[in-house]
């Protein structure tokens, strides 16, 4: 019925609501995928953050009491005399100067580091120092088959290493035989100030934090945060395997992004690892669902404008603004015969208002068409009546002339009235 009008004004108006929603549906979407990125990436940071943590605490604690254990372990040997350096002596494989703690060879005592160890746990040592190499005479620290590591040496590529050297004390995380022990060591001197050993005491790092911590570092599906030394993975999810973190890391395909972060007090480096597929995955489902939306949105505005303007205007309009101006312009020329259709039943639309000028205007033009005719009768009227009186000039002609002048007035006040019945301009 509308049809010019809706496709005409309606229609462009509502697609270009559905463009700007949807433009702006589409720039919301890129927005969520880059957003989607950027929280992932906090993901990591926060994880890496939180396994971090999690070895911070633990060092704190631990030092704390690797100290009080370094302390009772100097207590003893001084309450037993002091040390003294003593004679060589064999310790497995090899020949190193002895200890003497009170008078008694240390070397395969195993007396004092064990008392310490009762009372606080943790492993105690004594390191007799043979030029630039110190190697353990009496240890409470175990081999990977069981025995005490009597006559294995500090690592001399170790910070703790390089400290003793210089006759530093050391209190860190070192790695011994394969392990990771929150350790102090302090110079051990004989009553003569001769530097001759080590003591150390030490707690193997037990992680418990840890672990639940990399169990709920995951990233995404498939992505995680693992620990690793130089050679290989050392602490991991229990949703994964070593093999696979492994191969993850390595990344030869490049389809995973890998961040480092070092632990250098450790020796260890925090590595986080997500499938970048995953990742764009995971992007591309908001960003479409969040298009989607938007174009929903966009077609449901478009198309409730649509129904307003389609129905609230043509409603008041009565039809279609062109066929309204073709009517206006038909009845300006004084075609009062042309017929107005009026849609919809508002009394108060345009095309109604339209309708009811029309047919005041076909009133008026039959009232003052009336009148004219009238008139005219009335004129031809007053002639003859005219005529007879200055012929005769008798009462008679007279009267007649008085009625016919009468009746002519009362035909003017008819259009007069008839014509008052619309409201002109004062101008």
């Amino acid at each position: 019925m509308f049809r010019g009008f809706r496709f005409q004004v309606v229609l462009p108006v509502a697609i270009v609501a559905l463009l700007l929603v949807s433009a702006g549906a589409i720039g919301f979407s890129l927005w969520a995928t880059h957003h989607e990125e950027l929280v992932v990436r906090q993901q990591v940071v926060d994880n890496v953050t939180a396994i971090q943590a999690a070895f911070v605490t633990s060092e704190t604690l631990m030092e704390e009491r690797t100290h009080g254990g370094m302390n009772l372990l100097k207590d003893q040997i001084a309450a037993r005399g002091g040390a003294e350096k003593g004679p060589p002596v064999q310790v497995a494989d090899k020949t190193v100067p002895d200890i003497l703690v009170g008078g008694k060879s240390a070397a395969g005592n195993f007396e004092i580091v064990d008392y310490v160890t009762r009372m606080l746990k943790g492993t105690a040592t004594i390191f007799s120092k043979d030029g630039e190499r110190f190697v353990r005479i009496t240890t409470n620290v175990l081999k990977d088959n069981g025995r005490r590591a009597v006559g294995t040496e500090l690592n001399n590529t170790t910070r703790a290493y390089a400290a003793l050297s210089q006759g530093v004390a050391f209190y860190g995380v070192v790695d011994i035989l394969g392990s990771p022990y929150i350790t102090g060591y302090e110079p051990l001197y004989s009553k003569s100030g001769d530097y001759i050993g080590i003591t150390y005491m030490g707690y193997k790092a037990e992680l418990p934090v840890l672990e639940a911590a990399l169990d709920r570092a995951r990233v995404l599906q498939s992505g995680f945060v693992a620990v690793v030394d130089d050679q290989s993975v050392r602490y991991l999810p229990s949703w994964t395997t070593k093999d696979q973190v492994q191969q993850h890391i390595d990344n030869k395909d490049g389809a995973w992004v890998v961040a480092r972060t070092p632990l250098p007090e450790w020796g260890l480096t925090i590595v986080s690892a997500y499938p970048v597929e995953e990742l764009h995955a995971v992007s591309r489902s908001i960003g479409y669902g969040v298009g989607l939306a938007g174009l929903l949105i966009g077609a449901a505005i478009s198309l409730t404008l649509f129904l307003l303007l389609d129905r609230k205007v043509l409603q008041l309009l009565g039809g279609e603004p062109r066929l309204a101006a073709d009517y206006m312009k038909k009845i300006a020329e004084g075609d009062l015969a042309i017929d107005i259709g009026v849609a919809g039943k508002r009394e108060d639309s345009l095309m109604s208002s339209l309708k009811v000028m029309q047919l005041k205007l076909k009133n008026l033009v039959a009232a003052v068409s009336g009148g004219a005719a009238e008139v005219n009768a009335q004129s031809r009227k007053f002639e003859s009546a005219y005529d007879a009186f200055q012929r005769g000039r008798d009462d008679a002609s007279s009267q007649e002339l008085l009625k016919q002048t009468k009746g002519i007035s009362r035909t003017l006040a008819l259009l007069e009235k008839s014509i008052g019945r619309f409201k002109l301009s004062a101008s």
